[in-house]
């Protein structure tokens, strides 16, 4: 009997790696952290602070505020990063809409097209605004602090 792979496994196998990969911490014993120097040397990366079970060393620069639960801190150090991502794809998704809305050339098929996807991506904005104030609510003084 022949096993069946899932044809989407690369999708997720894919994201886990590169977590591992890039963004995992490195364990680092207590004693020798550059994160518990003062200051901390330039080139180090660090996410939370020794009051929440010790900083702890990234392999990349994530934005972490170096305070509070490093779980936390990074956590809101990759939302705060995706959302700067958020905001290139959709001035990038309007801008390739300007152009095709400009290359349409009265074609009512290809004007229509690039109307909805200036629609989509500012629909797409609207709701991940709105997401984030949600999640700003349920957690607050965390993202605009």
């Amino acid at each position: 009997m022949k096993i069946k792979k899932h044809k989407y496994l690369r999708l997720l196998i894919l994201p886990g790696f590169l977590f591992i990969l890039l963004l995992a911490p490195t364990s680092i014993a207590a004693a020798t952290s550059p994160c518990l120097a003062n200051p901390i040397p330039p080139g180090t990366y660090c996410c939370g602070d020794s009051s929440n079970g010790g900083p702890v060393q990234t392999s990349i620069d994530l934005g972490c505020k170096v305070k509070g639960n490093p779980i936390l801190d990074m956590s809101f150090a990759v939302i705060r990063l995706l959302s700067d991502g958020v905001g290139i794809a959709v001035v990038l998704s309007v801008v390739v809409a300007g152009v095709q809305f400009t290359a349409a050339r009265n074609d009512p098929q290809n004007v229509a097209s690039a109307t909805n996807r200036i629609r989509a991506s500012l629909i797409a904005l609207l709701i991940f605004i709105f997401a984030y104030a949600i999640l700003n609510y349920i957690i607050p003084g965390v993202f605009f602090s």
